[in-house]
């Protein structure tokens, strides 16, 4: 047989290179080892941890929103949510959305919001919520299906429930998903996957209804089921909030309301608790609780009555004849008129280029019922009968800026600091006012037509509300609140005005008799809606909303009753009872309503009876 030659010596040398790579091979496998065991082992027990355990928020417990007798507004009800956990990626997450789609029904809504959720979360490892408030044969069909979909889970929650569904509702507000502008301001909103207050009393006091959430670490199997409960931190729940207004009186308001547009406050005179703040139409925060339509959104935001803008704050309307209190009251402190003084009145002016008319115009009442259609009026007598000619006259006695002014000291023009978000202004218009808006100067006619309370001239209801509880109390102030034991703002002082006269008393009963007369004497324009019990004083307003021609004036004034919705006065009365020891202050305005002595005055008086008897 044949020998290869240097045998031994070749198979010497690949043992040799054959043993040098295992070692290099073991050596390492053993160095990598000893250096993941020593040097890494923090890291990928971090790693690990992050595989085994999840950490989730659990949200804090809403505080509860209560009525001044403690009746709940607002509360919080046990609910079931379906999540996902994010850690996975997009392909993963979407074939278990299309998985669940086909057990539950998830609308566009739920699914864009979903896919939104997955495109601008920051943490991958943060669930993302599918759906939120699951129905019970939802949950047991989740429940049944959980072991063909990996990385769900169901999650026991909160939401918010409103019991008395639309009563109230501007004051209360709703709750809906937070924006990325308030997970920029808070991020820690996207990691509770919570609803945030969006209007009225949840937002307002939004933190300290909310809460501080709080934390579990949970041992979860390959699948994201959960095993254990490795540790959990609880949740600080949220405040209850406690307001002023009375849920009962508010529903009474409600229910006066019913098919029309506008307003009711009533407010307590001497510390300026509201007991009721009701505008209408509302709507139902029950509906933000769940995943609100399209459909019903457009509803609510496309109405042009306006339900979701809380007109006692936000509506701005012309206050018409009430406004006639300030005019007198700033020609009394002007000494532009005196208690006893009389203005030579006529249903028709002639200043300038147009004429001024005043309301009983070719009636069988006022100036017009006399027979030259001229009278002598006392400031009693033009409260009480709503003369437009007297106030004409006195407004150009007065000036506009004397009459701006002690608006501004009743709290017009200005907000009352309510505790609501959303409030408007108003508006008291001024020289300067028109000058930087218009480039025009300010004619004598304007002023005359200001004193009548239209004009360019706006208030908003709580503000009428609160300019007739500070005429109630002789001038003391108050500042409205919706928060029951505001200290803050619960003060008065004994005067409001930095002009004083010896006489000011006086002045306030001079007016307070006007407003008595109005309503408990026969030729008041309320009259019709006097009582025995409680008495109450007040003072009504029809705005005109449409310019009537000379020509119509001639002819007779079209009724509001035949004419379109749109074109009809505003009704507004504002009031106070009982009348010698004032307790309740209240504005009505009624958009389109008519008359406000046959719409706005029988609803305060209903009102004034509801809360004092």
């Amino acid at each position: 047989m044949y020998k290869y030659p240097n045998i031994d010596k070749l198979l010497s040398r690949r043992t040799f290179l054959l043993g040098l790579g295992k070692g290099i091979l073991f050596f390492s496998i053993l160095f990598r080892l000893v250096y993941l065991q020593l040097f890494k082992s923090d890291q990928y027990k971090v790693l690990a941890d992050k595989n085994r355990i999840s950490l989730r928020l659990t949200p804090p417990l809403r505080g509860n929103i209560l009525d001044r007798n403690d009746k709940i507004l607002a509360l919080n009800k046990n609910s079931y949510n379906v999540l996902i956990q994010g850690n996975k990626n997009r392909l993963e997450i979407e074939e278990t959305i299309k998985k669940i789609s086909r057990i539950i029904f998830l609308n566009d809504a739920d699914i864009n919001k979903i896919y939104d959720t997955l495109s601008n979360k920051k943490k991958s490892d943060l669930p993302i919520v599918i759906k939120k408030n699951l129905k019970w044969n939802e949950l047991s069909s989740l429940n049944v299906n959980l072991i063909n979909l990996p990385n769900v889970f169901i999650e026991k929650g909160i939401r918010r429930q409103y019991p008395f569904e639309n009563i109230a509702s501007h004051v209360i507000g709703y709750m809906s998903n937070p924006l990325k502008s308030d997970i920029k301001a808070n991020p820690i909103l996207q990691m509770m996957e919570t609803d945030i207050g969006r209007s009225g009393i949840e937002q307002s006091y939004e933190k300290d209804l909310r809460g501080f959430p709080g934390t579990k670490h949970l041992e979860v199997n390959a699948l994201g089921r959960e095993i254990r409960e490795i540790s959990k931190e609880e949740s600080v729940s949220g405040s209850n909030i406690k307001l002023t207004i009375d849920i009962g009186l508010q529903k009474y308001a409600s229910s006066l309301l019913k098919d029309k547009i506008g307003s009711i406050v009533a407010i307590d005179v001497k510390n300026g608790e509201i007991l009721a703040l009701e505008s209408s139409p509302n709507f139902d925060p029950n509906l933000f609780t769940k995943s609100i339509s399209q459909e019903e959104w457009d509803k609510l935001a496309n109405n042009p009555m306006s339900p979701l803008v809380n007109k006692s704050i936000s509506g701005e309307y012309s206050p018409g004849s009430t406004f006639k209190l300030i005019v007198l009251y700033s020609g009394l402190i002007n000494k532009r008129i005196k208690p006893n003084d009389t203005i030579t009145c006529s249903s028709k002016i002639d200043f300038g280029d147009r004429s001024f008319y005043c309301w009983c115009h070719k009636k069988k009442t006022g100036c017009w019922a006399t027979q030259s259609h001229r009278r002598k009026v006392g400031p009693e007598l033009a409260i009480a009968q709503s003369c437009d000619g007297f106030f004409y006259e006195l407004a150009k006695k007065i000036g506009i800026e004397n009459i701006v002014e002690t608006a501004r000291n009743f709290g017009l023009g200005s907000k009352s600091g309510i505790n609501l978000k959303g409030e408007k202004e108003g508006l008291v218009p001024n020289k300067s006012w028109k000058r930087k808006k218009y480039k025009q100067t300010w004619k004598i006619g304007e002023t005359m037509i200001t004193g009548v309370g239209q004009g360019y001239l706006t208030t908003t209801p709580v503000q009428l509300a609160v300019m007739t509880a500070i005429f109630a109390n002789n001038g003391k102030k108050i500042f409205p609140t919706i928060f029951k034991g505001f200290e803050k703002t619960n003060i008065y002082d004994d005067e409001i005005f930095t002009t004083q006269t010896l006489n000011q008393s006086s002045f306030f009963s001079l007016i307070k008799t006007g407003m008595f007369s109005a309503v408990n004497k026969p030729f008041g324009t309320a009259y019709s809606s006097k009582i025995n019990k409680p008495i109450f004083a007040g003072k009504t307003g029809t705005v005109q909303v449409r310019t009537i021609s000379e020509q119509e004036r001639n002819l007779g004034i079209i009724p509001n009753k035949d004419l379109p919705m749109e074109k009809r006065d505003h009704a507004l009365f504002i009031g106070f009872a009982p009348y010698k020891n004032p307790k309740v202050a209240v504005s009505v305005v009624i958009e389109h309503g008519g008359s406000g002595s046959k719409v706005a005055a029988p609803i305060a008086q209903k009102i004034f009876k509801k809360a004092l008897l």
